[in-house]
């Protein structure tokens, strides 16, 4: 669902229409961006080392998936890529540790601003965390070897 039309109107039924009248959180993926895409892919965003541009491609995407009723976003993917051959290296921030948690740091400051207290920042939240990146044979949902 995608749309500030589509979702007023699944609020509306379930705030005025269902039982308990509890509003509903839209959650989307929008780790990439949302209207706006600023690269093809999060790990060749990630060659710049520019956790400024990369914070401010965050917040236009907090800006408009709000805009269109989006409160809530998976993303960013902090899992560290180990295999080329893995589905989602491109969601990641490649195989450095380090440069994967400043560019998490840099992409929760963009979408969720300063102190979530204005209506055009949504929520993060860190997907594909500890070692779904080190999956065998480079498989997406594959068995992952967690041994030291």
């Amino acid at each position: 669902m995608k749309g500030v039309a589509r979702i007023k109107d699944v609020q509306e039924l379930a705030v005025k229409e269902s039982r308990l009248g509890i509003p509903l959180l839209f959650g989307m993926d929008v780790i990439h961006g949302y209207e706006t895409y600023f690269s093809p892919s999060r790990l060749g965003l990630s060659c710049t080392w520019d956790m400024k541009a990369i914070e401010e491609s965050a917040r236009i995407a907090a800006i408009e998936a709000s805009a269109d009723g989006i409160s809530w976003t998976f993303s960013p993917m902090v899992d560290v890529s180990r295999d080329p051959r893995w589905g989602r290296v491109s969601e990641g921030s490649g195989e450095d540790p380090f440069l994967g948690a400043e560019i998490a740091k840099a992409m929760v400051r963009g979408y969720q601003g300063g102190q979530m207290k204005r209506n055009d920042e949504i929520m993060a939240c860190v997907k594909h965390f500890a070692l779904y990146g080190a999956s065998e044979a480079g498989r997406d949902y594959n068995t992952v070897d967690m041994s030291r």
